[in-house]
């Protein structure tokens, strides 16, 4: 990858970073969390698997990690997990329905945020919380995958 494509995938990591701190809440009792650092992780290894490898995916899982100031090597394992992944089946999924993409998305996002509320908060763990984020994730990935799109193509490729 060119000194360029690392800064725009870098900074639209980071700017969705700071987009979930932004963007996190607790209404009553059910806690609203975005991935969207993941989401849009999960996009770059999607769009560009020849360019994002498990390298790649183990920095920007330990920025991740620095940024959300969680625990040093949960993001990152993850993160890799889910590129070999997205990796092994990269060509598949060009196959499947935005609906598809988006159920497979959703799932992987509700599943990192699943663990994460397991480790860092046991005693406030909650389904309805998982439920409403997987759903969330679903709804989220569309505009995630059509604006970075968007992006990449008028950036990344520029």
């Amino acid at each position: 990858m060119s000194t360029r494509e690392i800064i725009i995938v870098y900074s639209s990591i980071i700017f969705a970073i700071i987009l979930d701190s932004l963007l996190s809440f607790k209404l009553g009792s059910v806690f609203f969390d975005t991935n969207f650092s993941y989401l849009i992780f999960s996009y770059w290894v999607f769009a560009a698997p020849e360019k994002i490898r498990v390298n790649q995916s183990i920095l920007i899982g330990f920025f991740v990690d620095f940024l959300s100031n969680s625990a040093i090597g949960f993001h990152i394992s993850l993160y890799c997990l889910f590129s070999l992944i997205i990796h092994a089946y990269a060509y598949t999924f060009r196959l499947f329905s935005y609906l598809q993409l988006s159920i497979f998305f959703g799932t992987s996002a509700a599943f990192i945020s699943a663990l994460f509320y397991l480790f860092h908060h046991p005693l406030h763990y909650s389904y309805l919380d998982i439920f409403i984020y997987w759903i969330t994730s679903m709804i989220l990935w569309f505009p995630v995958y059509f604006g970075m799109r968007r992006f990449r193509q008028k950036f990344f490729y520029a």
